[in-house]
């Protein structure tokens, strides 16, 4: 008789288990990919607990992956109020809560348990899909993001999920993520849930903020390479200009040049060598002198394109 599907192979630990999230087995989902790019001609019978089924019944995959993470993304969102208890409570916070009432009492009861199933069912990895022994897919979780130990999907599936539990505006979240990186997105949590505000003018600004700042670590992070060699500028050819309110003194400037230094980190690595050299006339000229250099090179690092075209003093830099 000729096989109408594929079944595939079920290790015995997990015999009457659903690959998608690990609840008791209720039925084989029958997946045919749709599109069905790779002329797939026998559909693969999944193991699937009643909703993982339900799920997979009404959602249109082209791969085992994309399907495997759709059913993913729709548990998501049907738990994020479960997955919330996780993010508003510790078990022992909840276990020593005096909350009053039949309502309150039975939530503290069971609120940690429902939050550990719907974090382990999100977090499920299925076992490896084979028919007879022979691989059915593939299966990659490279795109996965996992923060505070729940796995997501992709970035913006995490995005999406954490901006609901956080109260934070998604757009707003987005852009925080896209400035510090998909890396450091414990990181862009704090900053979006301290600095969002309620305003485009409040956001834009909270957001040149955060370039500045990372600016600012990435310069000091950089290896100081062999120090560079200075240029002796005449004062006469030195431009003074005012940056932010502050006036950069010449002086200060052709100090600067004629020890090589074109960096912030440059600067605080010489720090003691300029307040002994302005030091020597008046401890406030040095302070005043310092200040406006560190302004002038922060400016110069925050904004090539004006250290390139618009600093009148770009030649001298141009020789460091």
């Amino acid at each position: 008789m000729t096989a109408t599907y594929q079944s595939v192979d079920v290790p015995f630990e997990y015999r009457h288990t659903c690959w998608f999230c690990g609840e008791p087995y209720f039925e084989s989902f029958a997946f045919l990919p749709s599109p069905n790019y790779d002329h797939q001609k026998l559909p693969v019978l999944l193991p699937s607990c009643q909703e993982c089924y339900g799920i997979c019944k009404g959602v249109k995959a082209s791969d085992l992956e994309l399907l495997r993470d759709k059913v993913k993304e729709q548990l998501h969102r049907k738990y994020q109020k479960h997955l919330q208890i996780g993010v508003n409570w510790t078990k022992e916070e909840l276990e020593q809560s005096e909350f009053e009432g039949k309502a309150l009492e039975g939530f503290r009861e069971s609120a940690w348990k429902m939050f550990e199933i719907a974090k382990a069912r999100v977090n499920y990895q299925g076992w490896p899909l084979t028919v007879d022994g022979l691989p059915v897919a593939a299966l990659s979780t490279s795109f996965h993001v996992q923060f505070d130990g729940i796995t997501y999907t992709s970035l913006s599936h995490a995005v999406e999920q954490l901006a609901k539990s956080y109260n934070i505006p998604q757009e707003y979240l987005e852009e925080v993520v896209e400035v510090v990186g998909r890396d450091r997105l414990p990181y862009a949590i704090r900053f979006a849930k301290t600095t969002y505000g309620y305003s485009l003018a409040e956001r834009t600004a909270s957001i040149d903020s955060l370039k500045a700042l990372l600016a600012e670590e990435a310069a000091l992070a950089l290896p100081e390479t062999s120090k560079a060699k200075g240029v002796d500028v005449n004062l006469g050819d030195i431009v003074e200009l005012i940056l932010h309110r502050t006036m950069i003194p010449p002086h200060a400037t052709q100090w600067v040049l004629k020890q090589g230094i074109k960096s912030l980190n440059q600067l605080a690595e010489q720090e003691d060598a300029f307040f002994e050299h302005f030091g020597a006339d008046s401890e406030l000229t040095a302070f005043t002198y310092f200040t406006a250099m560190q302004i002038y090179l922060e400016h110069r690092e925050l904004d090539p394109e004006w250290a390139e075209q618009q600093d009148p003093n770009r030649q001298w830099f141009d020789k460091l």
